[in-house]
């Protein structure tokens, strides 16, 4: 596996690990900044919102990555 592969990965832990239990889904916004997500987010030009149906806090902030493909449902 290759680093980046391993680094997602170790995000993806670690946004588990520190998001409520109400965090359903998380992602991650092209500056970097991850959210969660109670519903599943809708996409914009620059990240992501709830549509009004949920709630959602930030998490984490690491380097910017292919933020478009970075959702992903925790539970």
């Amino acid at each position: 596996m290759s680093s980046k592969s391993t680094d997602t990965a170790d995000v993806y832990n670690l946004l588990a690990d520190i998001a409520p239990d109400w965090v359903h889904w998380v992602a991650q916004d092209a500056s970097g900044e991850w959210w969660g997500y109670s519903v599943e987010p809708l996409r914009h030009d620059r990240g992501w919102y709830e549509n009004e149906a949920g709630r959602y806090m930030f998490l984490h902030s690491s380097e910017p990555g292919n933020w478009p493909a970075s959702l992903k449902r925790l539970r």
